[in-house]
């Protein structure tokens, strides 16, 4: 007796029971062309009726969208990415779009690698937090080949595309003014980046935008108020930062003030102080230029500047969605608001001279 294994639904059963073409059936599942709304009622009722599950593959050669969208990031263990990121898959979720997603490291060349798999698997637009603003090749072609492109929180130079991202220089001029006034007179700014602290007082140029305009308002800040200031490079891991700050600590010239550029840098930071048996911020202030959860549970509270990463990775999602249709804004340039949160880690040493 022969086992009859019975037949998935094809597109053509469908378009039989609903009674219309399978060009219209196509069409009213795949979402392109014009066909009324009754008609697509009809024959999405026949497709749930027979169980028919569509070819992604075949939907998007026949209308041109394989409603997926690609995302690049740097390093999604960054709460900063993985926030942003949870808010890019919502979005698309509600559109009714799948994200892809690849992790670089800082890697140019991952991240170039990324790019050129998502073009290959037909994406319709791409999202990505870009790590270098010179070699950018590999999405000056993604701009000239038509495909939608979001740039996320980085700017690489001369890539005219959509930006997502919040003012990193107004930001840290605003820490920095608030540190001023508070009377710190020597300040700190520790950044994870393998520049020297002689290559960015030099101005040389930096790879990630975020750090040098950060780099650049400390800088300004410091020379108009007659402040000491420093750049502290090379807090790639939480060891090496912890190294990095346990020999800040025993300096004589040690600052009265730390600026960490983000919160994975912040904590081992704040550790590597307690470490030393000191304490913030009574022998040393800290702030930070990115918010995190253990910040609020820390005792004393961090200051830090709030980016709100996940309605930033919304809005990312929400412009690419909007250029995949055909529509969207003028402006190429999508700021959101950051906002300073002064909790307990900053010392009014202007206070303490009354």
């Amino acid at each position: 007796m022969e086992n009859h294994v019975p037949r998935s639904a094809n597109l053509m059963d469908v378009a039989r029971l609903a009674g219309v073409s399978r060009s219209t059936a196509a069409r009213a599942l795949g979402g392109y062309g014009s066909v009324s709304q009754d008609l697509v009622d009809m024959v999405v009722a026949a497709a749930e009726t027979l169980g028919y599950r569509g070819n992604a593959l075949a939907r998007s050669v026949s209308s041109g969208r394989s409603h997926t969208i690609g995302v690049v990031v740097s390093d999604i263990e960054n709460p900063h990415f993985a926030r942003a990121v949870r808010g890019m898959t919502d979005a698309a979720k509600v559109a009714g779009f799948d994200v892809i997603l690849a992790n670089t490291d800082e890697n140019v060349a991952a991240e170039r690698a990324a790019v050129q798999v998502f073009l290959d698997k037909r994406v319709d637009g791409l999202i990505v937090a870009s790590t270098t603003r010179s070699d950018s090749a590999h999405l000056l072609d993604v701009v000239r080949m038509g495909r939608p492109l979001v740039l996320f929180d980085r700017q690489p130079d001369d890539v005219e595309a959509d930006w997502v991202g919040t003012d990193c220089h107004g930001d840290a001029k605003a820490v920095m003014e608030f540190l001023v006034e508070r009377g710190h007179t020597h300040v700190a700014f520790l950044s994870a980046t393998t520049k020297t602290p002689a290559e960015l007082e030099a101005g040389h140029p930096l790879p990630i935008s975020t750090i040098a305009d950060r780099v650049r308002a400390v800088r300004e800040v410091a020379t108009a108020a007659g402040v000491k200031y420093e750049f502290i490079s090379d807090a790639m891991s939480p060891e090496k930062t912890k190294e990095i700050v346990a020999a800040l600590l025993v300096r004589e010239d040690r600052p009265t003030a730390v600026i960490a550029s983000y919160s994975r840098v912040a904590l081992p930071a704040f550790q590597a102080i307690r470490d030393a048996g000191l304490s913030v911020p009574d022998d040393i202030s800290l702030v930070c230029l990115d918010d995190a959860d253990w910040m609020t549970v820390s005792c004393p509270e961090i200051s830090a500047v709030s980016l709100q990463p996940y309605s930033m990775g919304v809005r990312a999602a929400e412009v690419l969605l909007g250029r995949i249709e055909g529509r969207g804004p003028l402006s190429r340039k999508h700021l959101l608001p950051a906002e300073f949160t002064h909790r307990a880690s900053v010392a009014n040493l202007a206070a303490a001279k009354i």
